[in-house]
């Protein structure tokens, strides 16, 4: 899927036939203002919300399951997508022009394609690992070692996918009312995406690998694992213990499922986009179909920002790591700036700092007032004693 190529098609400029059509520079100032404010909210929390997710996960023990490694690895495709590809797509369509160098070009497309095959493959892996799980326990689990061994053929399957979007994305310098601009597409052995049946031939492979066969492979692994949670009998002569694991696991396949929903949601469009405008190619002439695209391009994007709400919404711990990261910290900045740690006094004259293998750390300042601080990976308390006094305790949020 040549992301750019689409750029230069929906703003109606196509290198080898100039057009008086309207091109992206003269969009009315309002919808360029919307649009501008819609990219941007959607990039922030996009990489903010999956920057989280990575950190999560990576940096609490308890998060590191098999499980949570694939959402690492769907958090890193999806931050990959919004920082590298969709901020300089959003520049491209701000100025319709290519700035950043035929070789960005090629890269930016090649990261196109890989990341959204590693996603939808990282989304069928969790399905997969789910479905064994629940729908055949007495099986052996993934192990994290095969977890990992499988995320990477994931990113080389995505890889390979995305190999002519290296071997053929080019520049092509355009004129539009009398300037001369740069646009990055992909440009097939036998002709530009507009009149190239390569093109096609490649748009519904890749639609094909990339959204069908995964799509109907994890309607069939929840359909199945519906049945054996949500079946005539899930639940019957259970212990308790056994009804609060089904209920937890029915938790974790809802959060997933509505992963999946949105993906499908999202991508859809796009996808039948490049396909249908191979047919009827006089649509990239149309008046509004820029900002068709656009809606689609967005849409597809915002993929990359749902998750990480999602996952917010529907999942405890997450929420409470969340809150950690976000609120927290602020918190802690704040409290900083308003209340200062006092002046050393004049007998303080040196400072030790040690870590527990609890993950606890404690600063000591030697002198007549002991700061301890303990920090956990969800609760801290900041207790300070003095010589001549009882301590006294302050319990916040952790940083």
């Amino acid at each position: 899927m040549d992301f750019n190529r689409s750029l230069l098609s929906a703003a109606t400029i196509l290198v080898p036939k100039a057009t008086a059509s309207p091109s992206a520079s003269s969009m009315p100032t309002w919808a360029h203002n919307s649009w501008v404010c819609l990219f941007t909210a959607m990039l922030v929390v996009a990489i903010g919300g999956n920057v989280i997710v990575i950190w999560i996960v990576t940096a609490h023990r308890r998060m590191r399951t098999v499980t949570n490694y694939f959402l690492v690895n769907l958090s890193f495709a999806d931050l990959m997508m919004a920082s590298l590809n969709c901020l300089f797509n959003f520049i491209y369509m701000l100025h319709s022009d290519w700035v950043f160098g035929v070789r960005y070009c090629q890269l930016s497309n090649f990261i196109a394609n890989v990341t959204v095959a590693a996603s939808v493959f990282t989304l069928t892996g969790i399905s997969f690992d789910r479905y064994q799980a629940i729908v055949r326990p007495m099986r052996p689990r993934m192990s994290k070692t095969c977890s990992l061994i499988m995320i990477a053929c994931i990113w080389i399957s995505g890889m390979l996918l995305a190999i002519p979007c290296l071997l053929y994305s080019t520049t092509k310098e355009y004129r539009s009312k009398g300037t001369l601009k740069t646009a990055c597409l992909l440009s097939w052995p036998d002709g530009l995406p507009d009149v190239s049946y390569m093109d096609f031939v490649y748009q519904v492979l890749f639609f094909v690998v990339t959204y069908a066969i995964p799509m109907l492979g994890m309607t069939f692994f929840y359909s199945a694992m519906g049945k054996v949670l949500w079946g005539s009998g899930s639940i019957g002569e259970l212990t308790q213990r056994q009804v609060d694991s089904i209920r937890s696991k029915r938790k974790v396949v809802k959060m997933f499922i509505l992963v999946i929903v949105i993906f499908g949601i999202c991508w859809l469009p796009y996808h039948t986009y490049f396909i249908y405008t191979h047919f009827n190619p006089s649509i990239l002439y149309m008046k509004y179909v820029q900002h068709v695209y656009l809606g689609f391009y967005w849409l597809a994007m915002a993929n990359a920002m749902v998750n990480p709400i999602i996952y917010y919404w529907m999942n405890a711990k997450f929420r409470t790591y969340f809150r950690t990261a976000i609120l927290c910290r602020w918190r802690d900045i704040l409290r900083r700036r308003k209340r200062p740690l006092p002046e050393s006094p004049p007998d303080c004259i040196s400072q030790s700092g040690s870590r527990s293998r609890s993950g606890f750390y404690s600063l000591t300042y030697r002198g007549t007032q002991k700061f301890k601080r303990k920090c956990s990976g969800r609760m801290a308390a900041l207790v300070v004693s003095d010589v001549q006094r009882p301590p006294v305790a302050e319990t916040a949020f952790a940083c």
